[in-house]
């Protein structure tokens, strides 16, 4: 008997036997999962020592750590993945290795939080209202919001600047002697640079728009301005700085103020903030103490709306990245399908996959299911090794590789639904002495996908967005459960060379599309009802890609997973031709979109989208108009059309209420922000609004922390007797 026959022998043996874990085994079974539960910028910390673990905790997807080595080079990268595959830790991970370089820095900036934190001053706006009528109070609270998000930007890396400097820096640099000097000449310059200089460069927006439109009544132009900082500095033996620092900053520059799309706005920023000028001081800062490279990490990118994401890129991410001689690199972290470039140069970027068909998806099906299953055994060991004297393993009761497979089978190798998936776990088995095996996987699974995933198309009925949105993601429903109902359907399907060999339930988790439909399923894959599997051609030659339905999805449809791999030909199994559902799409397509032109009014058939892609959806018909997607759907229209306009939120609200829904006890701002990937702040401030709604309480525990519950009002309009939060799937 080898090895693993022994391993799988022994584990047998103690199946459903109950076991005794000690007080020590379950705190660190309960302090590993909480790891993988972390989100955001939630650091990874031994709490004993009160000291940064995530060099010891990280595991790369990778092997020989190949995603932390393509962060770390001076190139701007993207790190895409959905929500919990990792991108804050790999971020994390990244900026403790740049630590410990001595040319380099970097600075974290929360996109989202930033952009939620920027304010429109009321007073500033009714002033500069007042100049002109030509000038609407819309317009211009959107240059003051735009102006706004760009100064918390500059701000914000600033304040991550002096801290780095300041805590470690210079240090490593000059060593101890003349270290304060150096510190504070150092640090007094970027305060001048980002805060003094900056609102030199930054133009007043209320002066900023009397002069464009009372453009000589001055005498000079509002946009000529004066500002310096000085500090002496001089460059010693071999370039190493000596002495003090000092720079002059200038700006006499004359801009005109127009108004129209987000692409006139970003304009006017790059001008009115003369970017180029403040990073060009900025480089002779940090190459004064020897710094040639700074990182800046953009996390929550792809959160934002797409006019911000816009206005964001054009002026600030293309004009830094194309104007900072190197000195600048954007590592941003993105959702899939959900990114905007600009101007940035796609082919001198990196782009960064962390989902499993692309971080696996290079040969085949096995090959990819097998490194997926790796990186899983990898991270559980990393986790468990260290809160644990014993490994995973010590908790399952049957073959740990067979539990490590169906574990990726469940979270598709993200590691914060792993965290949840054994959180779940512990309350069941852990907690109770009974070990882990693949039953038990998948009640964990179905429990996950019943209390995070399949609610949300009824919480989303209450969105605060355009009719034709609402009705769009209501029509997704209506494709999710067609797509549900075909793989029940072939659960007993017998009538292929394949199937017939197949004893029992016939697997029907899987299915293939066309690729060119690909992009209409990303609403469904962004949030976790399905997920792109692997590529291939299917039995006529066509490229298609392939789609797993949620783990949990299919246990609570009685739908079994995966695929036979006794013989050579399964592989090619998610290809036979009963799991083709590019009909489906197409009939969902002909049935809810049109492509109409916004002149003539000329529809186009669906099977010319892509070619019309390729013309910037120019209309052929009259070459003058432009052709859009608009949505047609009407099976929802009624319950869309029935729901009363004050009960309408924003996703962050309701996002929330979702997360507060099944707690009696209530729950702290972070527990919140941890469910739905955001800042604690952002859920204390919109926690206080919906409080003054009636929505929520804001109590104080038993420990004085500020908790927040669900209404019974609340629970009333948004929750009871809402059908919508299930599929409706025929049995």
């Amino acid at each position: 008997m080898d090895l693993k026959e022994e391993s799988v022998s022994i584990f047998r043996q103690r199946r459903g036997v109950a076991v005794e874990y000690s007080s020590a085994q379950l705190k660190g079974y309960g302090e590993a999962v909480q790891s993988l539960k972390l989100y955001r910028r939630a650091e990874l910390r031994d709490t004993a020592h009160d000291a940064p673990i995530i060099e010891q905790l990280y595991v790369d997807p990778l092997q020989n750590d190949a995603v932390l080595e393509t962060m770390l080079r001076p190139n701007t990268t993207f790190l895409i993945g959905r929500k919990g595959t990792g991108k804050s830790t790999v971020f994390q991970r990244a900026q403790h290795e740049i630590r410990k370089k001595n040319r380099t820095i970097s600075a974290y900036i929360d996109i989202k939080t930033v952009f939620e934190s920027a304010v429109v001053d009321n007073d500033v706006s009714q002033k500069i209202s007042a100049i002109s009528s030509a000038v609407t109070e819309s317009d211009l609270k959107r240059i003051l919001l735009y102006r706004s998000f760009t100064r918390s930007v500059f701000i914000d890396i600033q304040k991550e600047l002096k801290s780095q400097i300041s805590n470690s820096l210079l240090d490593k640099i000059f060593g101890k002697k003349d270290h304060n000097n150096k510190r504070i000449a150092a640090i007094e310059a970027i305060d001048q640079l980002l805060e003094g200089a900056f609102e030199a460069e930054v133009t007043d927006v209320t002066g900023f728009s009397a002069a464009t439109i009372k453009k000589n009544t001055s005498g000079k132009s509002i946009t000529s301005s004066k500002a310096s900082a000085e500090a002496k500095f001089s460059t010693g033996p071999a370039g190493i700085p000596s002495g003090d620092l000092q720079f002059a900053t200038g700006l006499d520059d004359s801009t005109e103020l127009g108004f129209g799309d987000s692409k006139e706005f970003s304009q006017i920023l790059i001008k009115t903030f003369n970017i180029n000028r403040i990073m060009e001081r900025l480089e002779a800062v940090l190459s004064g103490i020897g710094i040639r490279h700074l990182y800046i990490f953009l996390d929550d990118f792809s959160e934002l709306p797409i006019d911000a994401m816009s206005i964001l890129v054009d002026s600030i991410l293309a004009p830094l990245n194309n104007w900072s001689n190197e000195l600048i690199k954007f590592k941003v972290a993105a959702y899939p399908g959900r990114i905007y470039l600009g101007k940035i140069d796609a082919t001198k970027i990196d782009e960064i996959y962390l989902d499993t068909y692309r971080l696996y998806g290079s040969s085949d099906v096995s090959s990819m299911e097998t490194k997926a299953v790796d990186f899983t055994f990898r991270l559980l060991d990393s986790r468990f090794s260290y809160f644990l004297d014993t490994g995973f393993d010590a908790f399952c009761d049957t073959d740990p590789h067979e539990v490590y497979r169906q574990l990726f089978f469940a979270s598709m190798g993200n590691p914060r639904i792993l965290g949840h998936l054994l959180h779940n776990l512990g309350e069941t088995h852990v907690g109770y002495g009974r070990r882990i095996g693949p039953r038990a996987i998948q009640d964990a699974a179905a429990r996950y996908y019943e209390e995070k995933v399949e609610p949300f198309f009824g919480i989303q009925k209450f969105a605060h967005e355009s009719f034709a949105e609402r009705s769009s993601i209501f029509s997704l429903k209506e494709l999710l459960e067609s797509i549900v109902s075909q793989a029940r359907k072939l659960r007993d399907y017998k009538g292929s060379a394949v199937t017939k060999e197949i004893s029992g339930r016939t697997p029907s988790s899987h299915f293939h599309i066309v690729s060119e439909f690909e992009s209409i399923l990303s609403t469904l894959e962004l949030n976790f009802f399905i997920s792109k599997y692997y590529e291939m051609k299917d039995r006529d030659g066509r490229k298609v890609s392939v789609f797993a339905l949620n783990y949990g999805l299919c246990y609570r449809y009685s739908i079994a997973f995966g695929r036979p791999t006794a013989l050579r030909e399964h592989r090619l199994y998610f290809v036979e031709r009963i799991f083709d559902y590019t009909t489906i799409l197409r009939k969902y397509l002909q049935k809810n979109q049109e492509i109409k032109c916004d002149a003539c009014g000329e529809v186009q058939s669906l099977d010319k989208l892509e070619s019309l892609k390729l013309f910037d959806m120019l209309c052929p018909a009259c070459k003058k108009g432009t052709c859009s997607v608009s949505n047609l759907s009407r099976k929802y229209e009624a319950i869309i059309k029935d729901i009363n306009s004050e009960l309408l939120l924003p996703n962050t609200e309701l996002g929330i209420l979702e997360t507060l829904y099944p707690e009696t006890t209530g729950l702290a701002a972070a527990d919140i922000a941890g469910e739905l990937d955001c800042s604690y702040q952002l859920v204390g401030k919109r926690g206080k609004i919906m409080a003054e709604r009636g929505l929520v309480e804001r109590e104080k525990n038993a420990k004085n922390r500020r908790i927040f519950l669900i209404t019974q009002k609340a629970r009333e309009e948004y929750f009871d007797q809402n059908a919508d939060r299930k599929l409706s799937v025929p049995d």
